[in-house]
């Protein structure tokens, strides 16, 4: 079966997988500087996905490892989220996580925590076919982007020494 076809196989076989992990991290309230308990969740996910590497830096970005070639990719989703603001004008909990209709609701789910979900099911699938490209793939959790858009990635250079191509 070819790569990519197999690709697709396993990205709709853990379509539930990737709606049951979405809405764990939407169960989580992690506004900017508030993220520590969304990525102890986010890192018991991608150690449970059998990532080759993952960690928690010293800004708090949650950072996963696949792979450990001389090309470096990196795919980034930020697990921070704004306020809910006026809660009576939400017609469910914004933190109920609900899977409903093929959607999972709550604060996050689509900024960003969804990415973040999809990420940690795309590097079960690579470790799944034995991904062995000359490649590192990094999958980063970043912190504070709703206030500080930007800050994360210049730790993740500066403090981390992560420099992807891509």
């Amino acid at each position: 079966m070819p790569y990519a076809q197999r690709i697709l196989e396993l990205s709709r076989r853990y379509r539930d997988y990737t709606a049951s992990n979405l809405s764990e991290l939407v169960k989580i309230k992690s506004p900017s500087l508030g993220e520590k308990e969304v990525a102890k969740k986010l890192v018991e996910q991608m150690k449970t996905a059998r990532f080759d590497e993952v960690a928690i830096d010293g800004l708090g970005n949650v950072i996963g490892r696949i792979g450990r070639g001389r090309r470096i990719i990196a795919f980034d989703g930020h697990i921070d989220t704004v306020e809910v603001g006026n809660a009576a004008n939400w017609s469910f909990d914004p933190f109920c996580g609900d899977i409903r209709d093929g959607y999972v609701y709550g604060r996050g789910a689509a900024d960003q925590k969804g990415g973040v979900a999809s990420m940690v099911t795309a590097g079960r699938i690579l470790k799944e076919l034995g991904f062995d490209r000359d490649f590192t793939i990094y999958f980063v959790g970043s912190v504070m982007e709703e206030d500080c858009d930007g800050l994360c990635w210049k730790y993740i250079i500066e403090e981390d020494g992560i420099r992807p191509e891509l």
